[in-house]
């Protein structure tokens, strides 16, 4: 089976699950030959345009649905927030970017209080930051949205989104959305547990708390004002044992987000099934 994508979409992904409907079919990525199925998403800018009539599928990492082709619909949408559109499958965008998330066993002395490494300039984690900033001069941003002076370590830019062991020293992590959208929760809370700090979060609090133990976060949510929430974190930071708490708790409380992580190692979930039987029923020759 050969798949494109247009608009940026997510090849990878749309390969988890071809694997696990089409197990014995090789799965390529030929521009020369007519493809079979097509993954599209927002950014059309992000590739060469592409000319296809086979069937595709859309996929928004977004908290907004992908518009569909003015000729025909999707076989169905893969969106990483609860959108609204007609038979959409909800898959996190957390997921996607992260495979596996857990807590390192070991853990560095905590020698700085906060890392901010988000290149996008939103308010909300702004003025948290900068608050904890104000009172603690070993909170440091390494992103361009509010980069600080004096940082510890140079960060490369394809390595801020990731779980770099260089976070490992750091206490906290501004881990905040770009927005709140409902089921909208990003690989940013992933990767800060992964590096070994404690998440300062706010989003869709509601579906955090469904994959993650909320003792092991601070929810920015739950205060009155961003910047009560940052006073919060620093008095955490002064005080080890408060500290300690957030390290000790266990990440993950149930077994939602495995159901979901489960598609990085083939393995078939009552969630997937809708998408699997279209493509086995769309594509029977490679069943």
């Amino acid at each position: 089976m050969n798949i494109g994508s247009e608009g940026g979409g997510d090849k990878k992904l749309l390969q988890l699950f071809l694997k696990i409907a089409f197990p014995k079919t090789e799965i390529t990525q030929d521009p020369l030959r007519p493809f079979d199925l097509v993954i599209r998403s927002h950014w059309p800018r992000c590739e060469p345009q592409i000319e296809y009539t086979c069937p595709y599928i859309s996929w928004s990492g977004e908290s907004y649905p992908v518009t569909p082709k003015s000729e025909y619909a999707p076989l169905f949408d893969i969106n990483a927030s609860h959108t609204g559109t007609a038979g959409e499958i909800w898959f996190p965008h957390l997921v996607n970017e992260c495979p596996r998330v857990f807590r390192p066993e070991i853990m560095a002395p905590k020698r700085y209080c906060c890392a901010y490494t988000s290149r996008y300039n939103v308010m909300e984690r702004v003025r948290v930051f900068l608050r904890m900033r104000m009172q603690e001069p070993t909170c440091f941003a390494f992103g361009q949205s509010c980069f600080t002076r004096g940082n510890p370590f140079v960060l490369p830019v394809n390595e801020r989104n990731q779980n770099s062991t260089a976070f490992t020293d750091f206490a906290f992590n501004i881990a905040m959305e770009n927005k709140i959208a409902p089921g909208y929760v990003t690989e940013k809370i992933g990767n800060a547990f992964t590096s070994g700090t404690v998440p300062i979060y706010w989003g869709d609090v509601e579906t955090a708390r469904s994959f993650f133990n909320p003792e092991s976060f601070l929810c920015v949510n739950d205060f009155g004002t961003y910047e009560a929430a940052a006073d919060h974190a620093i008095q955490v930071w002064r005080d080890p044992q408060k500290l300690q708490k957030y390290l000790d708790a266990s990440v993950i409380v149930n077994g939602n987000l495995a159901e979901y992580e489960a598609i990085h190692t083939g393995q078939m979930r009552p969630w997937m099934k809708r998408a699997i039987d279209i493509l086995r029923e769309t594509f029977p020759d490679f069943s």
